[in-house]
Parts: C-alpha cells; structure tokens; sequence
C-alpha cells in the first residue's frame, strides 16, 4: 500500500486549507520584500540553476525571501527531480536521513517522491539513510513542497526529501569531510539529469537587527564564494545560529562536484523588516547557484 507524508505544519507555518494556502503563495509573490510578481514557467528555460538557498520559517516571515528563489527557478524551466535538503531539528545524527514515503501530502495535494533515486542515494554512501521517522515533524523541508507545487502544478518534478544535520557542533575536518562526500553523492546520482537542489535554512536566530546583519553579512559571503568549507568555519568561529549550514554546504559541495558554480543573492532580510520590531529577529536570505558553462 502506498505510504504518504501527513503535512505536520499546515495550519500552523502555513494555511491548511488549499485555497488560503494557494492565495498565501500569491501574497508571497506580490509581497513588497517579494518578487513583485506571479511566477511564470518557461519550459524552454536554460535548465542553469543547479540550486536554491531557501529559508523556512513561517510564510508571513519568510515566504517573500523563499519565492525569489522560487521565482527564478519557474524562468529557469522545469526540473526533472527536486532534492530538497533541510536541517533538522529534532535530532542530531551524523548520518542524513531520506524519506521513505511514495508521496507527500500538502493542501494543495500529493507530490510524488523519486523512490528510485532515493534508494540509489541510500546505496552510494553511509552518510545517508532511509528514516522516515526523521522527517515526521520536520518543516524546514516540508514548507518548500507548496512553493514547488504552486509554480509547477501537475508537472511538480518529484522529491528526494533528505534531512541532515542542524549545526557544525563537534569536529570540523569531518564535517566538511562529509559535506564533501554526500554532494559527491548527489553530482553522481544527478549526472545527466536536469535537477534542483534546494537547500533550506534561516540565518541568524533571535539577536538584534544590526547583530544579525553583521553575522548574515559573514554567513552569505561563503556562500557567494561558494565555499562550503569557508561557509561551515565561519559559521562555528562567529557562533553564528543560523540553523541549515550543512544543507547549504552540501548544495554548493554538489555544484562543485558538477563543475563549478556562480552564486546570486537575490533578497535579503529580516523578520524585524517583517514585523517592525527588530530587538530581536531571524534572518532570511534566497539565493541561486547556476552551473557554469550552461
């Protein structure tokens, strides 16, 4: 019998209800700190961008940050299969987990996972496992499933859901070691593939505004550098509490692994631009990776 996600954060990160939930999309979209507009798909799109940085926090917070990247990727084409790489933060394992499931379940309906490709992933390295247990309350990847569904609609590309790690905590070297091993993972399973990676992170947690635009300042010059190693090193020396390093280091590990890539960063901010009280905020950042040489 086939298996299918509950969505854990609906009503809560995001509407329930799949007409709230679809006009929540649009009003990130329109959204002043968003595009500005609805995303349009060009299916004769370059096929450039190998992936996204996302935030995740709720959708009033962070969705307009989210759908720049999301914007983009509508422009970019269509993808054949979407990675989504998430920190998690209900535990603290060295390995990765992938989920299990047929499909995932979000308002605006099913979205299929690529069962294939998972276990392929699953076969390449011990870094990563098949645990569906470990994606059961996890929204930072979940919250990424309606933006994908919002802008591609029947032609959603399917999912490899993989939670990691939340935070460089112990030793460095094999942190970045790993990182290393599991985006050579993905460019192996991926090759010849038209795929995205979006990997999903807030930046800095709970400091104020001018703090936490210093530290994302810090954070977001890695990742323009694309520099995984730079990125993880910088974020433990500054004590940075962003919550998604190592997803973030692993998209830009797996773009290196592909030859190479060129980051963006499209929109920047914070909840206190959200909300107006900046004593103590969260920051969002949406960026892209494009391949070089495509």
């Amino acid at each position: 019998m086939p298996t299918v996600r509950q969505p854990a954060v609906a009503g809560s990160f995001y509407p329930a209800r799949r007409d709230d939930l679809a006009r929540a999309l649009e009003e990130c979209f329109l959204h002043p700190l968003g595009p500005g507009a609805l995303p349009q798909v060009d299916r004769q799109g370059p096929g450039r961008i190998a992936a996204l940085v996302s935030p995740h926090a709720g959708y009033m917070y962070s969705g307009p940050a989210a759908a720049h990247g999301f914007a983009a990727l509508a422009g970019d084409g269509v993808p054949e299969v979407a990675v989504i790489l998430g920190p998690s933060h209900h535990s603290l394992g060295r390995a990765a987990a992938v989920s299990t499931a047929d499909a995932w379940l979000t308002p605006l309906g099913e979205a299929p996972l690529d069962a294939a490709l998972a276990r392929e992933l699953v076969a390449a390295t011990d870094l990563l496992v098949a645990d569906e247990a470990a994606h059961q309350w996890e929204h930072s990847l979940e919250v990424q499933v309606p933006f994908l569904q919002f802008i591609y609609g029947d032609d959603t590309p399917p999912l490899v859901p993989i939670c990691v790690r939340a935070h460089p905590m112990d030793d460095l070297d094999l942190l970045v070691s790993d990182v290393s091993e599991l985006g050579g993972a993905l460019a192996k399973a991926l090759s010849g593939r038209r795929a995205v990676v979006v990997a999903s992170t807030d930046l800095s947690h709970q400091i104020p505004q001018r703090d936490a635009e210093r530290q994302d300042r810090l954070a977001v010059e890695q990742m323009l550098a694309m520099d995984p190693a730079g990125l993880l090193r910088t974020v433990q020396e500054h004590r940075i509490s962003t919550c998604g390093p190592v997803p973030v280091a692993i998209a830009m590990a797996y773009c290196l692994a592909r030859g190479g890539g060129e980051a963006e960063l499209l929109r920047y901010y914070t909840s206190g631009d959200v909300i107006g009280d900046r004593a103590a905020v969260v920051g969002y950042a949406s960026l892209v990776i494009r391949l070089q040489g495509r």
